[in-house]
């Protein structure tokens, strides 16, 4: 199935068609693979700490010392150096779409952890996934734009986002285990979809060598942004309630990484005629089959017992 939507899509994007579009659609598929399966491994690690250790460094000290989350980590990072790849090459536009697919990856892990099957709904639920981002895809054909910004214009993300994330965590602190694994995860999607963009911007100062990369401020910016977002990240798993943080994570980072493409890089989607109706429902199908999805006792076993 996600083969076949590689292939739908190499004739509908704006992107030359060729192996320089092959090789960002793969790279990105391969991103969101190891993205979903380290999701699902440090969860299970990360739901089992006390509940006192939510948003400090006294979590991370604790996990480091549990081989299964160091395992997700791991993938993480290969996750992150294919998305690395994808964005030298192709747009925010493109790339964090394709990342969705990560829930759909993590299924088949969380059924073998913990020995579960994959029922019909389950399957539905990746075909909803799977069509509305064939959908959003195929009718906004993403286009490139350039990847940089006004130092204004970062000031005012940068802000933006901080902001949104600190209160992502204040909010958390005031409610229900569901509300702040909700929150977090939301904050956690504000905070990856910038390091994307800030990602992006890296991949294309290396093209002028390291030193020049070096010496610029968004390398930095990126490390500092990832930590912070892998706090934020293993904060909300820490919640619990899985089929809450996952999705919102999953869907909350793309949409971010989009919308900074299309108002900092200058890239584009189709806006003529009925294309924005359909990118909307495009939208609205992938975050359905999402939630749809997280909410299987597959992804998340707790919600059996809720």
């Amino acid at each position: 199935m996600v083969g076949t939507l590689a292939t739908e899509a190499l004739k509908v994007f704006h992107h030359r068609i060729d192996r320089g579009l092959v090789s960002i659609v793969v790279l990105s598929m391969a991103s969101a693979a190891a993205y979903g399966m380290a999701a699902v491994l440090q969860h299970h690690a990360a739901v089992r700490q006390p509940a006192e250790l939510s948003v400090r460094a006294g979590l991370l000290a604790r996990l480091v010392r549990r081989p299964l989350w160091l395992l997700g980590n791991a993938l993480d990072g290969v996750g992150y150096l294919f998305q690395f790849l994808a964005l030298r090459r192709g747009s925010l536009a493109l790339v964090e779409p394709l990342l969705v697919l990560s829930l759909v990856f993590a299924l088949p892990v969380a059924a073998w952890l913990d020995h579960r099957r994959v029922h019909a709904p389950d399957i539905l639920s990746t075909a909803v996934i799977v069509a509305g981002l064939g959908l959003f895809l195929g009718v906004a054909r993403p286009g490139l734009g350039h990847p940089h910004a006004s130092a204004a214009s970062w000031t005012v993300l940068t802000v933006i986002v901080v902001v949104g994330c600190v209160l992502a965590v204040l909010l958390a602190h005031r409610g229900s285990r569901q509300r702040a694994a909700l929150l977090l995860a939301a904050g956690s999607g504000m905070a990856f979809g910038y390091v994307a963009a800030l990602t992006e911007r890296t991949g294309h100062l290396l093209d002028f060598g390291v030193i020049h990369a070096l010496g610029m401020w968004e390398p930095y910016a990126m490390i500092v942004g990832g930590a912070g977002a892998l706090l934020l990240t293993q904060s909300a798993f820490h919640a619990g309630a899985l089929r809450l943080s996952l999705p919102t994570l999953t869907v909350v980072q793309p949409l971010v990484a989009v919308v900074i493409g299309l108002g900092l890089f200058g890239e584009h989607v189709d806006s003529r005629g009925p294309a924005p109706f359909f990118e909307v429902l495009g939208l609205a199908l992938i975050t359905f089959g999402v939630f749809a999805l997280a909410g299987s006792t597959v992804v998340d076993p707790t919600h059996e017992d809720a």
